[in-house]
This record gives structure tokens, C-alpha cells and sequence, in this order.
């Protein structure tokens, strides 16, 4: 007679479940901690050249612009294709 234990799915589910939500709250602890600390040292700009900041503040402004302006022009030409060609009435 065999007398090997029987392993269930949840068996052998559950150490891959518990390794899974470790590193899901490591993970999430970590960033929770860095953001916490970047919002802590937000003020504080010691070595940071201002003038740098502010440049790279206007690229990412900039390339915001461009982003949504390439969407909302690509929207608008995909509504103006489906508008039927108005036509008069025939004589």
C-alpha cells in the first residue's frame, strides 16, 4: 500500500503565494520608505544648482505639451476622417 502523502493544489500553491506577497511587501515597503524620504528632503537643495532644476522642470513641461497635443491632434483628425462629405440635394 502507498503511504506517500497526498499534496492538494493549495498545497503546493501556498509557499509560492507566501514568497510572492513577501516580495510584494518588501517592494512596496521600499518605495513607500524612498518617498517618504524624497518628500521629507524635498526642500532641502543643498548642491542642487536651481537654474538646473528649473531647466529640466521645462523639458518635462515641454514634453508633456508635445504629448498631448500629438494626442489631441491625432483625435480630431480621426473625427474630422469620419464625417460624412456633405452634399446638396440633386436637381
Amino acid at each position: 500500500m502507498n503511504h506517500l502523502p497526498t499534496h492538494t493544489m493549495t498545497d503546493r500553491m501556498l509557499p509560492l503565494s507566501v514568497r510572492i506577497h513577501t516580495a510584494v511587501h518588501h517592494t512596496t515597503t521600499t518605495i513607500g520608505d524612498r518617498a517618504r524620504a524624497a518628500w521629507a528632503d524635498r526642500a532641502d537643495e543643498a548642491g542642487v544648482d536651481e537654474a538646473v532644476t528649473k531647466m529640466i522642470w521645462l523639458a518635462v513641461g515641454v514634453g508633456v505639451a508635445v504629448v498631448a497635443t500629438t494626442f489631441f491632434v491625432s483625435v480630431f483628425k480621426h473625427a474630422e476622417a469620419n464625417v460624412p462629405n456633405p452634399t446638396g440635394p440633386t436637381p
